[in-house]
């Protein structure tokens, strides 16, 4: 499988690890606030698997993890997760984290058994304005996350999205995961993101009810 780009060092893109990210393009959302808007829709993956696998082994003690991000990952589901297994042999040592939208459980439950790690985004309660995906899709997603050794939902806290009155649904919707990140809207159109304070207050209302909960940058 190839690739539309990478992130050669990254230090987030998987907790507490030193990273190698890679992109892939298309994606079945129309998110307004998205950080990667041009890879909404599907180029050429110019970046090819060997050289992928040759950096890698190039630099085998530098990366801790390899995550795959998009885009959405789960559009290319069966390709993906033959590459996936075949960078699980070539590098056993390596964690593996793969990030989605939930739009597809059925690749999510696939992963299971291939990567440590899976980040799923939970967009808002209603996708309509969006996407064609039903909540009921997404919640299937949520479930299927919690089977994996480590997992993280992020809320991009988009103020049309995520309303400070629906804070008590998330919280229930949440109930009990294992980490929640909190992330900041970075503004791309008219919407003013919610003070820090705003954050920080959802973040105190979901502790309690979840195994850590933490504003992420």
């Amino acid at each position: 499988m190839n690739f539309a780009g990478w992130r050669e060092v990254s230090m987030v893109d998987y907790p507490g690890k030193i990273a190698l990210t890679l992109f892939t393009s298309g994606c079945n959302f129309d998110c307004p606030y998205c950080h990667n808007a041009e890879l909404k829709k599907k180029v050429e993956h110019t970046l090819k698997e060997d050289t992928v696998f040759d950096f890698i082994d190039y630099r085998r003690r530098v990366y801790d993890a390899i995550v795959v991000t998009g885009g959405e990952p789960s559009l290319y589901s069966s390709e993906l997760i033959d590459f996936l297994m075949r960078l699980r042999e070539s590098f056993p040592e390596k964690l593996l984290k793969v990030d989605t939208n939930g739009s597809n459980p059925d690749f999510i439950d696939r992963l299971y058994g291939i990567v440590e790690f899976v980040a799923l985004d939970i967009k808002a309660l209603d996708y309509s304005s969006f996407s064609n995906t039903s909540f009921y899709t997404i919640l299937e997603s949520l479930e299927a996350v919690k089977h994996f050794l480590d997992y993280e939902i992020r809320l991009t806290m988009y103020p049309p999205f995520i309303k400070e009155e629906d804070f008590p649904k998330y919280i229930k919707l949440l109930e009990g995961v294992k980490r929640v990140a909190v992330q900041q809207y970075r503004p791309v159109d008219s919407v003013q993101p919610y003070d820090m304070s705003v954050l920080e207050h959802f973040v105190k209302m979901l502790k309690p009810h979840v195994q850590q909960a933490y504003i992420k940058f």
